[in-house]
């Protein structure tokens, strides 16, 4: 299938899809119990997608390279976000996000990454009650500080802990950082971390 992967897309793999040169066991192991993978950011070559695959720890994370004929379905977050996670506590803050994002961006297009993500788009049961909820928000057009602080602030009264990326044309930039009181923020780029003064204005 063609694929058009984005940072944080959920991948689903071939049962054969190789993981490059000597991966660990445990990657291996889990790719053939779940074979589901999320693009990371880093450079890229014609043709092939590097994704990361987590193990049943925390500490297992495991970067590779796969060609782009591995993969058999594609899911961006904005796909999972009417979707609940099983949880209780991550369901009732996930929809308390919707609610807030409509009340403060309108029409905005976003869904939910990391743990939460991943289980919603493999459904293999990876979040625990103490889990936060990662969201990526997708913005396109600058969204001023003033506003992401009152997003920012609206998160912090939600039931539980909410970790907010906003992408932007210079990468991914935190929303807390963005909402702080002014100066260069960090943007994480296909080429590492960058020190960005304006998100949406092109260096």
């Amino acid at each position: 299938m063609a694929v058009t992967a984005r940072p944080h897309d959920l991948l689903r793999l071939t049962e054969n899809a190789a993981l490059g040169a000597m991966p660990p066991d445990w990657a291996s192991a889990s790719l053939a119990a779940c074979p589901w993978g999320v693009v990371r950011r880093a450079p890229r070559s014609p043709g092939f997608i590097p994704i990361g695959v987590r193990g049943l720890e925390r500490w297992q994370r495991h970067a590779t390279v796969i060609p782009a004929g591995a993969v058999t379905r594609s899911v961006p977050p904005e796909e999972l976000r009417e979707q609940r996670p099983r949880l209780s506590g991550l369901a009732a803050t996930l929809s308390a996000v919707a609610l807030c994002l409509a009340a403060e961006l309108g029409d905005v297009v976003w869904g939910p990454i990391g743990s939460v993500g991943f289980e919603l788009a493999s459904g293999r049961p990876v979040t625990h009650p103490g889990s936060d909820l990662d969201l990526l928000v997708r913005i396109p057009r600058r969204l001023e500080r003033a506003q992401a602080a009152r997003l920012a602030a609206a998160f912090t009264d939600l039931p539980g802990k909410v970790d907010c990326q906003l992408e932007t044309p210079c990468g991914g930039v935190g929303l807390t950082e963005w909402a702080g009181a002014g100066g260069p923020v960090m943007a994480r780029t296909d080429h590492g971390p960058e020190l960005v003064n304006d998100p949406w204005t092109p260096a």
